[in-house]
């Protein structure tokens, strides 16, 4: 009998499992695919072209008071890609992944471009060096249509290519689901996503499904604008797990009405991908793109911790880890955003003569064009008329009506690679070597490489270094360096202060031209150098291009300005003046408030050592 009860309850446990097992079946066999109109949407040709970055040019204010350097919308992200996580980028706000391009021509085709393309659609580049190289769009952010290409495309893509797409997915709908509004999204890509369940709902994969608290409105219209999650309360990014998120995750936005125009709708749902990063600015944070809305509870959500639109559109997701050899100091390097900006040959202007500090006359050079003379190591001092002299070649960025708002002033780092697209030197390379305030950007090629150079040549500089820190020294701000070089400098820790050699220090009180304002990430600021006794004092007729230079009593974090006891340290980038108040101008590079640098003389403090350009004797 004991027998007969034993298999009675074996009997009865199997039972048990194998039942939920078949209602779980029946449950997945109930649910099918969905059928939409594809046969009859439009294909139509729309043209667009990589945009450039769009950095803040003055420092934004957070949520809290504090002020910020914002970087990473827009341009060529190189490390900014599907599958990786939107949070933790040095600077990063609201940082968009992939390629931002946008429409080119009149304002009725780049609308064209913006509205008529969907999620999925395929691209294909026209010209440049990627001519022919295919991608696909990912999301949309405001203006921007974002692309996903390979990772040997990217290195060949350049601001400004031109892009064709065969755009379809407008007017798309799911049959027995006119009243669900579909957004850019096309219909292969929504029939992988989209089943539907027996009580007449359409089910969808979400990683996270987020209240309608967090989420404020994005820009733009119902077509092209974006949904913001707001990321300026950090207890709600623990919460709910934002910090969880990656790029190309699909979301669901809670009593979100998305259809013919965007805000709350209770009961209402927007199925959307997350195409940008967080924000520190009160009222915005991580972006996502609107694929699919419903006002009447016709959207159920299962969440599935995969469920990204890379996978969706067969692209391969790992995580970028930038390559970059270590050193003693430790930094946030991989964390750094890599963007591409752009550059002409800028041409050399003149003004005829101009009085100097003591009433004379002189006719001045020696600003812009390509100086075939003067060379990064060369000396500051000495040059036949020369006046505020600048090294090797000018380039100024054409992105914005400033050259001092231009991507290239803002985000390009001393040390970063500089490629020349255009012209007989096309595919050589270089370094960015700094940037006198104003208008002019600098950069670095070989001899033979200037022999070849033209006026309006293009030159792409790899941008990487805003937002760089050193561990331990977050105290100390690194301005306008790229990690490369930072590591190439022979900085050391003793104790608690970072020891920096220099070639020289000089004290803040003759520091002219450029002293005072906000914001340092496109500037430089003079040594006074038309008062002879302190040029013989200082010993800056010794002055060479590219030098380290420490400056006491000076704090150079978000402005230039005295601050007793603290120090700053800049790089020379242009040379003397007899203009009163200017002098060899310095990028602040290094600063601190009074006990965290140290300085030593080295006579080898220079850019060009530290690059390789010249070599050590």
């Amino acid at each position: 009998m004991k027998r007969n009860v034993l298999i009675n309850l074996s009997i009865i446990l199997c039972l048990a499992m194998v039942i939920p097992n078949l209602n779980y079946a029946s449950n997945q066999t109930d649910k099918q695919p969905i059928k939409t109109n594809k046969d009859k949407l439009l294909t139509l040709a729309v043209q667009g072209q990589i945009a450039p970055a769009e950095p803040a040019s003055s420092y934004a204010t957070t949520w809290d008071g504090k002020a910020k350097m914002t970087i990473g919308i827009g341009g060529i992200n190189y490390n900014l890609k599907i599958g990786d996580k939107v949070f933790g980028w040095a600077s990063g706000d609201r940082a968009t992944m992939g390629v931002a391009t946008e429409g080119k021509g009149s304002d009725r085709a780049r609308s064209s471009y913006l509205n008529f393309t969907s999620i999925g659609n395929n691209v294909k580049i026209l010209n440049g060096d990627a001519k022919g190289e295919k991608g696909i769009i990912i999301g949309k952010f405001g203006s921007f249509v974002l692309v996903h290409f390979d990772d040997d495309v990217l290195e060949k893509l350049a601001i400004g290519d031109t892009l064709h797409i065969k755009a379809s997915g407008i007017g798309l709908k799911i049959d027995g689901f006119e009243d669900v509004f579909v957004h850019s999204i096309t219909p292969d890509v929504l029939e992988k996503l989209v089943i539907k369940t027996p009580d007449g709902k359409l089910e969808v994969p979400v990683v996270k499904k987020i209240p309608a608290d967090l989420v404020s409105r994005g820009s733009g219209g119902s077509l092209s604008g974006h949904w913001h999650i707001q990321t300026s309360y950090p207890p709600d990014i623990a919460k709910y797990g934002l910090d969880e998120l990656r790029f190309g995750d699909l979301v669901l936005l809670e009593d979100i009405q998305t259809d013919y125009g965007q805000g709350y709708y209770q009961g209402g749902a927007t199925l959307g991908v997350v195409c940008s990063g967080p924000s520190d600015i009160s009222g915005l944070g991580i972006g996502v793109t609107p694929i699919l809305s419903t006002r009447f509870g016709k959207i159920t959500a299962r969440i599935d911790p995969s469920a990204n639109i890379g996978k969706y559109l067969g692209i391969s997701m790992k995580k970028s880890s930038p390559a970059s050899k270590t050193s003693g100091l430790k930094t946030n390097k991989d964390k750094l955003i890599t963007t591409a900006v752009q550059a002409v040959v800028h041409p050399a202007g003149s003004s005829g003569y101009r009085a100097t500090y003591d009433g004379k006359s002189s006719a001045r050079l020696g600003t812009a064009s390509i100086n075939y003379t003067v060379s990064l190591g060369d000396s500051t001092y000495g040059w036949a008329n020369a006046d505020h002299v600048e090294p090797d070649v000018t380039i100024q960025g054409r992105d914005q009506e400033r050259a001092g708002s231009c991507a290239i002033a803002i985000l390009a780092c001393i040390g970063n690679e500089a490629k020349v697209l255009s012209g007989e030197a096309k595919g050589a390379k270089g370094f960015y070597i700094g940037r006198h305030a104003g208008s002019d950007d600098l950069a670095w090629f070989p001899k033979d490489v200037k022999e070849k150079l033209t006026i309006d040549d293009k030159i792409q500089v790899k941008t990487r270094g805003v937002g760089l820190q050193i561990e331990g020294f977050e105290d100390v701000k690194v301005n306008k360096l790229s990690p490369e070089l930072l590591e190439n400098m022979g900085l050391r820790i003793e104790g608690d202060q970072l020891v920096v050699p220099v070639v020289l220090e000089v004290p803040g009180r003759i520091m002219g031209s450029g002293i005072g304002g906000q914001f340092i990430e496109n500037i430089d600021y003079d040594i006074q150098t038309t008062d002879p006794k302190t040029v013989e004092e200082f010993g800056l007729k010794k002055l060479r291009l590219g030098d380290f230079v420490a400056i006491r009593d000076h704090y150079d974090f978000y402005g230039r300005g005295r601050y007793l006891g603290a120090v700053t340290i800049g790089v020379c980038i242009h040379g003397f003046s007899e203009s009163t108040g200017h002098g060899p101008g310095l990028n602040p590079v290094l600063s601190a408030l009074p006990g965290k640098i140290k300085t030593i003389l080295d006579p080898h403090a220079n850019t060009a050592y530290y690059l390789g350009i010249l070599p050590r004797d």
